[in-house]
């Protein structure tokens, strides 16, 4: 496992001593982890986690599972946002978004905008949502690093390749087994 960057051990101090927030700003109210959730999921799309019918303005990538609409369907949106509808229900439950998609141009998911290095993109999501505890992991083939929080019954994660460039934000509803 790898070790935390200081920006973050340093962060997480803060929020545990309570001296995070705005200068002035008082008794700053704390989010909890379904209004972080809230407010993650709507910074890649406003279409709500639960939805059942894709907005006509979606375009159906064909990902092999989805028949008619039907099944484990993905759709994109015009920022580059793609939407994963479930099987069971068929209820929205995904949103991720690639970074070779949208190239240099800014993400609005989670704040990351022009971010792409590792420790700029955690600052960026961590400035974002500061109540939530982003950690780190290099996976063990040594390939990819994926960053994460817990928000209420969700999560997020961030995807990054061996030199530590961006290339998946994702945020799923709940945690898949």
């Amino acid at each position: 496992m790898r070790s935390m960057p200081a920006f973050v051990l340093s962060f997480t101090a803060l929020l545990v001593c309570g001296c995070a927030g705005e200068a002035g700003a008082g008794n700053e109210h704390r989010r909890s982890g379904a209004e972080l959730l809230q407010a993650a999921e709507q910074s890649f799309s406003s279409i709500p986690f639960g939805t059942t019918l894709p907005p006509p303005d979606l375009n159906l990538l064909d990902d092999g599972g989805c028949v008619d609409g039907r099944g484990e369907c993905t759709y994109l949106d015009a920022n580059h946002v793609q939407h994963y509808f479930g099987a069971d229900g068929g209820e929205l439950v995904v949103k991720s978004i690639m970074a070779a998609d949208v190239s240099n141009q800014p993400i609005a998911a989670l704040g990351i905008g022009t971010a792409r290095a590792l420790d700029e993109v955690v600052e960026r999501v961590q400035l974002f949502m500061p109540e939530a505890e982003v950690t780190c992991d290099e996976q063990l083939d040594g390939n990819e690093t994926i960053c994460g929080a817990s928000l209420g019954d969700g999560w997020i994660r961030l995807f990054f390749d061996p030199a530590r460039q961006l290339t998946e934000a994702r945020i799923d509803a709940y945690h898949f087994t």
